[in-house]
C-alpha cells in the first residue's frame, strides 16, 4: 500500500476518534440527569385483617436525557409498616438518592374488616319442642375474625318455627344463622301408683290409687285403661296392668300386684313375742259406739278390758262383753267427781251400784276395777288424803285396780281418728305390757281400732283382757 495512503487513513481515524470526543463532550454536558422512583404492585392495596402482608416493594433508577448507556440501578429503602392485626390506613415511603438526586413514592395499605361474623349453632339430634310450645335454646356461639368472641351479642327471633340468629360486627358486618325448630312428641305418659305392691285384707274394699301425667297433654289420669280385677272376697294375688296412651300415641304402662290376705287374727294362746302384749282398756261406757267397737274386737279375735259406768244407759252392752270374752270392771256408776270423792262411803256406795249392774249382766261381781281419772287423780284433792285411803281399802277388799302407761289421747287431747291410732302406736312401742287408755264413748276413737288392731297384729303384739295378777299398772297416788 501507498505510505501516503496508510499515512492519510490514520489521520481521518484519528481525526473521527477526535470528532466523537467532541460530540462525546458536547452531549455529555448538555445531558440532563434523572432518578425515579417506580412501585412495583398497586399503589393502593386493600387487606384483610389478619391476612399475611408482602410488600411488592420498588425499583429505581438514575438516567439521563441523551446517553441512556449512562442509565443505572439505584438501591431503594422503604420506611413503614403495616399491622395486619389491626384496622386502619397505613403508608409505606420508598426512598432513593443518588449523585445529589433524591427521590421517593408512598404505597398505601388499608387494612380492612369485611367478613361477617360467623354463628355456629349447637344442636342434639334427639331434641326437639313439644307442639304449642315455647323453643328452648339448645344453645349458639358466634366468633368474629377480628371482634373474636361476639356470643353476647347475638340477637335472636322466634317466628313461625324458625329461630333467627343475629349479630353485627364492630366494622358493620353482619352474621346470620337460622334454626328450623322440630316439634314433636316422643315422651310417654308418667303412670304413678302409690304402691306397686299392695295388700288388703279378705272383706276389705280394694280401692285403686293411680295418676297419670303427660308432658304436653297435662293429667291423663282419666284415660287410664285399667286391665284386671281385685276380688277381696277370696285370699290370693290379683294383678293389674295399666296403660296410657297420650294424643300422639306414646304408651306408658304400669303393674301392680295386689295381694289379698286372711284377716290377722289375735292368738293369746300363742303369743309371738311375751314382750309385746297390749291390754286394750275402755272407760266411760257402755255407750251408743260400743256395739260398732265389739263387733271390731271379734273380728280380729281381740279381748279388750271394759271399765264401764252406767251414765249412758246402754248397760246391755255388758252383758255381749262378758259373753265374748272381754274382762269388765268398774270405773264409777255417776262418773261424778264431787259426788264420789266427796267421802270414802260416798266412793263405795257409788261402786256398789255399778257393781250390782255388772252382776246383773255377768252373773258375777268385778274383780278389777279403775279410779275415775286414775289413782294419780287430782281432781279429788278437793278433800285430802281420799285417793290414798280408797287405794287401801280397795286392796282390803279384795280388788285389783288398774292405771294406764298409753293414753291414746281421747280424753280431751284430740279428736283426730288417726292421731288416736298414732297415739297408741307410738306408746305401745315403748313398752314390754302396754296397758292402753281409751274410751268407747267416743265414735273417733271406735273408728281408729281398726287400723290400730291390724297394725299391732301385723308387728307381732298380741292383746289380752286384764285379770287379776295379769300385770301391774299404778300411778303414783297424789291424793
Amino acid at each position: 500500500m501507498n505510505p501516503v495512503f496508510r499515512l492519510e487513513k490514520k489521520y481521518l481515524i484519528l481525526c473521527l476518534i477526535g470528532i466523537g470526543l467532541i460530540v462525546f463532550l458536547i452531549l455529555e454536558l448538555t445531558n440532563k440527569y434523572s432518578l425515579t422512583v417506580a412501585l412495583q404492585g398497586d399503589p393502593v392495596i386493600t387487606l384483610e385483617v389478619g391476612t399475611e402482608y408482602k410488600d411488592p416493594g420498588a425499583k429505581a433508577r438514575y438516567k439521563g436525557s441523551h446517553l441512556p448507556f449512562r442509565n443505572r440501578k439505584v438501591k431503594v429503602t422503604a420506611a413503614g409498616s403495616v399491622d395486619v392485626n389491626k384496622l386502619g390506613t397505613y403508608t409505606i415511603t420508598y426512598k432513593a438518592s443518588h449523585r445529589g438526586l433524591s427521590s421517593q413514592k408512598t404505597r398505601t395499605v388499608k387494612v380492612v374488616d369485611t367478613q361477617a361474623p360467623v354463628i355456629t349453632l349447637k344442636s342434639d339430634a334427639d331434641n326437639y319442642t313439644l307442639p304449642g310450645a315455647e323453643y328452648k335454646e339448645e344453645g349458639y356461639t358466634a366468633k368474629d375474625n377480628y371482634d373474636g368472641d361476639l356470643t353476647s351479642s347475638v340477637e335472636r327471633e322466634e317466628k313461625d318455627g324458625v329461630v333467627t340468629y343475629t349479630v353485627t360486627d364492630s366494622s358493620g358486618n353482619v352474621g346470620k344463622a337460622e334454626r328450623k325448630i322440630v316439634y314433636d312428641d316422643r315422651t310417654a305418659p308418667v303412670i304413678t301408683l302409690d304402691k306397686t305392691a299392695a295388700s288388703v285384707y279378705v272383706g276389705d274394699t280394694w280401692e285403686d290409687s293411680y295418676s297419670a301425667k303427660d308432658d304436653l297433654d297435662g293429667d291423663v289420669t282419666s284415660s287410664v285403661k285399667v286391665d284386671g280385677k281385685v276380688d277381696t272376697s277370696k285370699e290370693g294375688t290379683y294383678v293389674l296392668k295399666y296403660t296410657s296412651t297420650d294424643a300422639h300415641g306414646n304408651t306408658a304402662q304400669a303393674e301392680r300386684k295386689v295381694v289379698v290376705k286372711a284377716l290377722p287374727q289375735n292368738d293369746p294362746e300363742n303369743p309371738k313375742d311375751k314382750n309385746k302384749i297390749i291390754y286394750l282398756t275402755f272407760d266411760d261406757g257402755p255407750g251408743q259406739y260400743t256395739a260398732q267397737l265389739l263387733d271390731i274386737l271379734k273380728k280380729y279375735n281381740v279381748k279388750a278390758t271394759f271399765f264401764v259406768t252406767g251414765q249412758f244407759g246402754y248397760s246391755n252392752m255388758i252383758s255381749r262383753e262378758a259373753q265374748e270374752g272381754h274382762a269388765v270392771g268398774v270405773h264409777s256408776m255417776t262418773h261424778d267427781f264431787k259426788k264420789i270423792y266427796a267421802s270414802d262411803t260416798a266412793y263405795w256406795e257409788d261402786f256398789a251400784d255399778m257393781d250390782m249392774i255388772i252382776v246383773k249382766n255377768t252373773g258375777r261381781p268385778a274383780s278389777i276395777m279403775r279410779f275415775p281419772g286414775g289413782s294419780s287423780n287430782t281432781i279429788s284433792s278437793f278433800n285430802p288424803g281420799i285417793m290414798t285411803k280408797l287405794v287401801k281399802e280397795a286392796g282390803e277388799r279384795g280388788l285389783e285396780y288398774f292405771d294406764w302407761n298409753v293414753s291414746s289421747g281421747d280424753a280431751g287431747e284430740t279428736q283426730d281418728s288417726n292421731q288416736v291410732y298414732q297415739n297408741i302406736i307410738d306408746g305401745v312401742q315403748q313398752q314390754a305390757a302396754s296397758v292402753v287408755l281409751c274410751h268407747d264413748i267416743h265414735p273417733f276413737t271406735v273408728n281408729a281400732m281398726e287400723k290400730t288392731i291390724r297394725w299391732c297384729l301385723e308387728n307381732g303384739y298380741t292383746f289380752e283382757p286384764i285379770t287379776p295378777g295379769a300385770v301391774e299398772c299404778h300411778h303414783p297416788v297424789n291424793n
